[in-house]
């Protein structure tokens, strides 16, 4: 396999997720490359609340269905990814593997994941462990995912979608704007807590999913005041606010995210309206 050093020693240090931007759902993937509308291939669209399709409660809304009548909220679920990368002479192909549809990512069985043998195994360039993260939003449409489940360790999990990344395209610096693709709909409830960023220039990003990553102990009852931990950079400003009406964040086609130096992850309230 053609392999760059420099190329690889930035997939080896690259820890931010790509799962807002390949599935949607946190879903989904963040990421931190840049993607055209082409670079993906992902399931057929349709619309779903499944992060655990385990789980007694599961539903399937529609994305119309009005707030009122969204089912029970899949907040605080809990969910794991791997990435794989495999470099190739003008692309980093990344198949993102994750848990949601199939279980909340038991610790158990999550600690039996190992990421260089599952790099060994696959054959890639590197493995990323993204995970465990917890979604902060109620309810989501996008892509569900369409193939055979696998075993990483002692954990089940399905490919999600795969991005072809520009080698130069990877990066990890927090607070920096990333276009991914994505075509979905992230639901909040009127009367649920959001915790969101602010820019200088007034751009306003809403966390979708928190992660216990860099900070393994980190709850969502820290959340509200989560901003006297974050390195924020000058002009910024993180809040927390109780919505008077439902939110809905729409990307048709497009998302833009963003996350901070805890590797919680934001999307762009604005794209898309």
């Amino acid at each position: 396999m053609f392999r760059t050093p420099s190329h690889f020693f930035a997939l080896r240090s690259w820890h931010a997720p790509l799962w807002v931007a390949l599935w949607g759902l946190n879903a989904g993937c963040e990421s931190d490359a840049a993607a055209s509308p082409d670079a993906a291939t992902a399931a057929p669209s349709v619309d779903a609340t499944t992060p655990d399709a385990t789980t007694p409660d599961a539903t399937t809304p529609d994305a119309t269905t009005p707030d009122a009548a969204l089912p029970e909220s899949v907040r605080g679920r809990r969910y794991c990814e791997v990435l794989l990368a495999f470099l190739g002479p003008a692309a980093i192909e990344v198949q993102v593997w994750g848990t949601q549809g199939l279980n909340p990512c038991p610790p158990d069985a999550w600690a039996t994941v190992d990421a260089d043998a599952v790099r060994d195994a696959a054959g890639a360039t590197a493995a990323v462990l993204n995970g465990p993260r917890y979604w902060t939003i109620d309810g989501v449409s996008g892509n569900l995912p369409d193939g055979e489940p696998r075993l990483f360790g002692e954990l089940e999990m399905q490919r999600l979608a795969t991005l072809m990344v520009p080698p130069g395209g990877l990066s990890s610096m927090p607070y920096t704007e990333r276009t991914v693709l994505r075509d979905s709909e992230f639901k909040f409830r009127a009367g649920a807590e959001v915790y969101e960023l602010v820019a200088p220039n007034g751009a306003v990003y809403v966390m979708q999913s928190y992660a216990q990553i860099v900070d393994a102990e980190l709850t969502e009852a820290e959340l509200p005041t989560l901003g006297e931990r974050l390195t924020l950079p000058e002009g910024w400003q993180y809040r927390a606010r109780t919505l008077e009406t439902a939110l809905s964040v729409r990307t048709p086609g497009e998302a833009t995210v963003i996350q901070d130096d805890l590797q919680n992850s934001y999307s762009r309230t604005d794209v898309g309206e």
